[in-house]
């Protein structure tokens, strides 16, 4: 088992306590997550793009339950970043957010792999 920390990229006991610790459901739920946020990663390079501003949030809105459910609650606040840079119209904020995703879930994965394996 990995040694949780504030540095983990999932807080592994908001997805024990979201599966009721059930190490099956747990993995299942988390590399199904990462399979989604894998796609929903390659849509926002498109939206990026196009400069779309508004399907960028919408993507990220989109992915931001999902991470919170599985405990990668930095992931959540990044997805969150990206409707408030479509609200605030800061293409600055949306795109430091863009740099952070895909590295964010190379960890996340890592860090599953590791706890799963």
């Amino acid at each position: 088992m990995t040694q949780e920390n504030e540095s983990a990229p999932v807080e592994m006991s908001v997805l024990r306590q979201q599966f009721e610790n059930d190490k099956a459901i747990m993995r299942r739920f988390g590399f199904k997550f990462i399979e989604v946020a894998r796609e929903g990663l390659c849509e926002m390079k498109l939206a990026h793009n196009k400069r779309d501003l508004p399907e960028l949030a919408r993507l990220g809105h989109k992915l931001k339950s999902s991470a919170r459910t599985i405990g990668a609650l930095s992931f959540s606040d990044l997805c969150e970043a990206l409707e408030a840079a479509n609200a605030n119209g800061d293409w600055a904020a949306a795109e430091a957010a863009i740099v952070r995703l895909p590295l964010l879930l190379d960890q996340i994965t890592n860090q599953l792999n590791r706890e799963f394996e």
